[in-house]
Parts: C-alpha cells; sequence; structure tokens
C-alpha cells in the first residue's frame, strides 16, 4: 500500500551574481510504498513531487534562476537560516 505524506518547505536562496537573497515555498508530497529499506533506506519507486501554488515544478537544488537578473548560478541556505 502506498502512503502520500505532503508538508511544507521554505527553501532560501542567494544569487551568486547579483547577490539577491529570496525565499521560496513549496509543498513536498512524497509517496512510497511505507516499507523502507534494511535501514529505513528510501526504494527505488519512492517520489517526491514538487508544487508551488498547486503548479508542479523542478525540486529546488535544479533549475532555479535569480527573479532579478536571470542567473542560473545560485546557491541555498539551510532552512530556517534567513530567520536567525
Amino acid at each position: 500500500m502506498r502512503e502520500t505524506i505532503g508538508s511544507g518547505e521554505t527553501w532560501p536562496f542567494r544569487c551568486l551574481r547579483c547577490l539577491l537573497v529570496w525565499e521560496v515555498e513549496y509543498v513536498v508530497r512524497r509517496t512510497g510504498d511505507g516499507q523502507g529499506g534494511e535501514h529505513g533506506d528510501k526504494h527505488v519507486d519512492d517520489v517526491a513531487v514538487w508544487t508551488r501554488e498547486g503548479v508542479a515544478v523542478q525540486p529546488p537544488w535544479s533549475g532555479t534562476t535569480c527573479p532579478r537578473c536571470g542567473c542560473g548560478t545560485v546557491t541555498t541556505f539551510p532552512t530556517g537560516y534567513l530567520t536567525r
């Protein structure tokens, strides 16, 4: 039996060209068979679907571009980093 778990995640980014810092909120829905591996490892058929405002998008580490200058060279911070 497959189970789906959804959670909200906020990812902070920084553009390495213009130095803009911004955050993007995602909802991640993870679907798996609930079995896990011997040590809780994920199975190959486990799936994570990332959405923004209800639309499926690439995960944050894939293809993020700066909203100011369009540069594709961005870095991320740990979740909650900007609120410290």
